[in-house]
């Protein structure tokens, strides 16, 4: 397929967008989502659901209810992104948009999608602000927020702002189908699929941020991002690859790419000392001591680099230590955040 270098246009064309949601054993929650979607003032043009081997009656409830309004394929379980790509293989129009079961959409959310896109055709990409809820209530009114010192919207070249922190919610993302294959879609990145797309898209097609809150983006014990060793592990690969050039030459993106490693080895390096895999932990603490990046960061790694074995027990307990460590990690999350505020300011 042809690709869009950053800052071309596309010719405009009818903006057909099929509805890809997946779901497993999601009966508790799948009418809320898809009454959300069938309420839309800008219908979709067709709604794809890939079932991963339900084993409650979650597609009975969907046949029951909407008919062939819906298109149910039924799959053996297999997980989330197999489950996820099947969907995305069976669109047909120019436009999807992704869906999560557990998730919802306000009813003007593919229309103020569609507006802005008449206003930037250049855009291939798009999401935007949503509150983030969970059974108690809601958790945080505005999920840009946490990432934007002043939430508002945002086109262009959106790289280098996702190689400093991953914001899109995928339930809000409307992707150009013939951007989204041309940029290898869905990969099998084990838990962090979704910024691995924002990455290639970005890395290829200009992109954008809506500050209109048109989903609710629902948390609950068992999500997939609450993995966080696995999920940093994940991320590291990631900016290994921007450090190196591999999505795309961006001197600025490598640099910060490189400090996120060295930044990922620290917290892993902490988190396999406590849970007693020294070798691996000093090792990793070792390569964040000789990285660029804060220096009470590196001190502190090189500390737990070259401290005797026998003596990390000790200090590990320590209450200095776990408060420091925090520290570290709260003015890590402090200047990405101000460098994400620059980068839209």
């Amino acid at each position: 397929m042809s690709t869009l270098p950053i800052g071309t246009a596309a010719t405009p064309a009818a903006r057909g967008v099929t509805v890809a949601l997946t779901c497993w054993n999601a009966a508790w929650c799948i009418e809320r989502a898809l009454d959300s979607v069938m309420a839309q003032t800008r219908p979709a043009d067709e709604v794809i659901l890939t079932d991963d081997g339900s084993t409650d009656d979650t597609v009975e409830r969907v046949r029951s209810r909407y008919g062939d309004r819906v298109r149910v394929i039924c799959l053996p379980h297999r997980g989330l992104t197999p489950t996820r790509r099947a969907a995305i293989a069976e669109v047909r129009t120019p436009w999807f948009a992704l869906l999560d079961a557990d998730d919802w959409w306000m009813p003007e959310r593919l229309e103020r999608q569609h507006e802005f896109l008449d206003r930037h055709p250049e855009v291939q990409w798009l999401c935007t602000d949503g509150t983030f809820v969970s059974a108690e209530g809601v958790l945080r009114e505005s999920w840009l927020s946490d990432y934007f010192d002043t939430v508002q919207d945002v086109a262009g070249d959106l790289y280098p702002l996702l190689v400093r922190r991953c914001f899109p919610l995928l339930s809000s993302s409307l992707i150009h189908t013939e951007a989204y294959h041309a940029a290898g879609g869905i990969d099998d990145t084990p838990y962090s699929q979704d910024y691995s797309l924002w990455l290639r898209l970005s890395a290829r097609y200009p992109g954008a941020v809506l500050a209109d809150r048109l989903i609710a983006y629902w948390s609950s014990p068992n999500q997939l991002s609450r993995r966080t060793e696995e999920r940093y592990r994940d991320d590291q690969r990631l900016m290994q690859m921007v450090a190196n050039g591999v999505l795309r030459r961006h001197p600025e993106a490598e640099r910060v790419a490189r400090e996120k490693v060295a930044s990922y080895d620290f917290d892993l390096g902490v988190t396999c000392l406590r849970t007693g895999r020294l070798r691996e932990g000093q090792l990793r603490l070792w390569r964040a001591a000789i990285a660029n990046g804060p220096v009470r960061r590196r001190t502190l790694a090189l500390l737990g680099a070259l401290a005797p074995r026998w003596s990390l027990g000790r200090l590990m307990r320590s209450p200095w230590l776990k408060q420091t460590v925090h520290g570290i990690r709260r003015d890590n999350g402090t200047l990405e955040a101000n460098a994400s505020r620059e980068v839209t300011s």
